[in-house]
């Protein structure tokens, strides 16, 4: 077989990830190239067959979390990834957006309208995805994601890829997530354009989102959606994280309604609907909003990982 470059690249970036443990990132400074760049290769060394990967749990505890968690919960499916092995938050993003992609891609048919919230996570997701033509399928973006910042939510971006990545139509929605008045958000909703994204959101046979922990360094800080003291008065009302932008209490329920009310896009009581309802997200310090989440009933399909899974399953 002639030598082919491209392979041996592949195989090089296979072999330091699998083979010697470093991490993407320093392939990727290794390699002179992105980090990104390192998970495509990843992937296309796993689609080309040159990667196999087995897992062996000999004693079934992935498995029986993974049950437990959907007896507890009521869930359709629970998918539960190690911590081992994990040093940071993005290599445990890197392992939730994998899992997640690999679940996404046995859901989607033909025909299919597919919501996508934005996020660390889902840029990882459709990292992860793979390539294949789905007949006739949409993607809309469920939020909107302009930040009053400088700071990119990459939320337009993470929809344009996966209906890239499924030959899919796809609908943005290319306003912010919250507005100062709820008059501001009435006129928004009444163009027609946006009412035909927002309605595409509604329909949707998939909604697939992460969750965000509320706190002053949280995204929708970042983005400057809320100031100090508005962040200190929802933490005072138990406010513990956001689910599609929308703020909710340990105990599930919206946090404040006059807050909601200046929320654009998918509602809470949606997401109960859906066929498949999929919340990707983990590390310790979101287990409070995955918590309130599955109280709320918002999902019913959650990929997290075990030390999140374990405490979920010590929770009332």
């Amino acid at each position: 077989m002639p030598f082919d470059p491209a392979i041996a690249r592949l195989i090089q970036a296979a072999r330091l990830y699998y083979n010697y443990n470093l991490s993407q990132q320093q392939i990727a400074d290794k390699l002179a190239i992105s980090r990104p760049g390192v998970s495509r290769l990843l992937q296309e060394a796993r689609d080309k067959g040159i990667v196999r990967i087995e897992v062996v749990d000999i004693e079934g505890i992935g498995l029986g979390l993974e049950k437990s968690l959907q007896e507890k919960f009521g869930l359709k499916k629970a998918i539960v990834v190690p911590n081992e092995g994990i040093s940071d938050d993005t290599g445990l993003k890197v392992r939730l957006g994998m899992a997640a992609a690999q679940f996404l891609d046995t859901c989607v048919k033909d025909g299919m309208i597919l919501g996508v919230s934005w996020g660390s996570t889902m840029q990882e997701l459709v990292q992860h995805l793979r390539p294949r033509r789905v007949k006739d399928m949409t993607i809309v973006q469920l939020i909107g994601g302009i930040a009053r910042a400088k700071y990119d939510t990459h939320a337009s971006e993470i929809t344009l890829k996966m209906s890239e990545n499924y030959k899919a139509i796809p609908y943005f929605l290319p306003l912010p997530n919250i507005v100062d008045d709820v008059r501001v958000k009435e006129a928004l909703m009444s163009d027609t354009n946006i009412a035909k994204v927002l309605d595409l959101g509604h329909r949707a046979e998939i909604a697939v989102f992460s969750m965000g922990r509320l706190s002053h360094q949280c995204l929708m800080v970042k983005a400057e959606y809320f100031k100090t003291d508005e962040i200190d008065d929802l933490l005072a009302q138990k406010a513990v994280g956001d689910i599609c932008s929308r703020v909710v209490t340990n105990a599930g329920d919206i946090c404040s309604p006059e807050l909601d009310a200046r929320t654009i896009g998918i509602d809470l009581a949606d997401l109960k609907k859906k066929p498949y309802s999929i919340a990707v997200a983990g590390g310790l310090e979101k287990l409070p909003v995955i918590h309130a989440g599955l109280l709320g009933g918002y999902l019913n399909v959650l990929i997290t990982d075990e030390e999140v899974a374990v405490r979920l399953l010590n929770m009332k």
